[in-house]
């Protein structure tokens, strides 16, 4: 076989069908034989001795090119963001070299902002454009995109400053002009429906409000909600608002058993309520079998220390039926042990709810909860037993 026979059969390398004919400057990818191309590995050989510096902006220079590609007439919508893709690769690969130049670095970051932008990346736009301007303070391009793209994601606290620091660097500059006047726009919309919002929420947590002084200025403590009296779940003021009226739930431990008090004022006695629910005249508890819970004979406890007290405005909110801001569900319960120890409390009958409830040691759960048992039973001494 002569020479050239075998010049003739030699494989030829196989690049993709895109690369057919092409200068390997201008390959849309690498093929696996690529090596075997001359031209390829001269270039190759070439970009061996090139310096870090060197290699960055070739990087740079191709991403230009193929950025201007992309804005030519040449390409249609489909190829113009194939080729804008390639320019983000080709600037981030010099900037993977991490050549210690702050000049092109920068250049490098704010060309791929502008190429983000034209993406829709705004984000990552915006990362690379504050890239820039930390590089280069004052980089006028790099404070206009970090600007644009702070824009497309409605920053427009930062579009104001970026917009007021480009003026600063450039006072000449216009460029700035528009998306400030956008950006002061913009956020005096926010403060205008920020402040509807205020003064509508304002407006409705008013009756709490007013409701909460009142419970502060009658010494009433309340923590987490944890108790509601069937659908009731806090006070009310009275007709003059000056006053409270509760709801009451009264509980049985020794048969489980409980009594919904639905309006208790908080200056009625406990004995006039007694009285009324344990009327000797009245018919006989059905669940009380051994007939101990008769007038004479009950006693009433309350919980001291059942937990945390709320702050005022943490008090607003529950008494909005909301759960208070900054409450941990599983937070500011009772404690076992301290000077704050839950204890159980006897309630005097001669006293009112108010004065009951303004105990120092009396944290309302949600609603007065207040416990009924009988004396002179085995239950009330392991109940009490087991309150200390």
């Amino acid at each position: 076989m002569s020479d050239s026979d075998s010049e003739d059969e030699r494989p030829k390398p196989k690049l993709i069908d895109d690369n057919k004919g092409l200068h390997p400057l201008f390959w849309d990818a690498l093929p696996e034989d690529a090596e075997d191309d001359p031209l390829y590995a001269a270039l190759k050989a070439v970009d061996d001795e090139l310096s870090p510096e060197e290699k960055a902006e070739s990087f740079k220079t191709n991403g230009n090119n193929k950025l201007k590609l992309a804005l030519s007439d040449k390409a249609d919508q489909a190829a113009k963001r194939t080729l804008l893709r390639e320019a983000v690769q080709f600037y981030s690969s010099g900037l993977e070299l991490a050549v210690p130049s702050d000049a092109l670095n920068a250049a490098l970051h704010c060309n791929r902002a502008h190429v983000q932008i034209m993406l829709g990346n705004f984000r990552k736009a915006y990362n690379d454009a504050l890239a820039a301007r930390k590089l280069q303070p004052g980089n006028i391009k790099a404070l206009f995109r970090a600007a644009r793209a702070a824009s497309r994601l409605g920053m427009w606290e930062q579009v104001e400053a970026l917009c007021q620091e480009g003026r600063t660097a450039d006072p000449a500059s216009k460029e700035f002009d528009g998306m400030a006047k956008e950006a002061s726009s913009k956020l005096a919309e926010r403060r205008q429906v920020e402040e509807r919002l205020r003064a509508q929420a304002e407006a409705e947590a008013a009756p709490a409000r007013a409701l909460v002084d009142v419970l502060l200025a009658h010494g009433c403590k309340m923590t987490r909600p944890q108790v509601t009296a069937g659908s009731h779940n806090k006070p009310s003021l009275s007709a003059d608002g000056r006053g409270l009226v509760w709801p009451v739930l009264l509980l049985y431990p020794e048969s489980g058993q409980q009594d919904v008090v639905e309006a208790w004022a908080e200056d009625d006695c406990f004995n006039e309520h007694l009285d009324m629910m344990f009327d000797p005249e009245g018919p006989p508890l059905q669940w009380d079998g051994a007939g101990a819970y008769v007038r004479d004979r009950v006693e009433l406890y309350y919980l001291a220390h059942a937990g945390r007290p709320l702050t005022r405005e943490q008090l607003v909110e529950a008494m909005q039926g909301r759960w208070p801001t900054g409450l941990d569900a599983a937070a500011g319960g009772p404690e076992k042990y301290g000077s704050r120890a839950a204890r159980m409390r006897r309630i005097n009958p001669k006293h009112t709810l108010r004065q009951v409830l303004a105990q120092e040691d009396h944290v309302v759960a949600g609603v007065p909860l207040f416990f009924v048992v009988a004396k002179g039973t085995p239950f009330r001494e392991a109940f009490l037993e087991s309150g200390r």
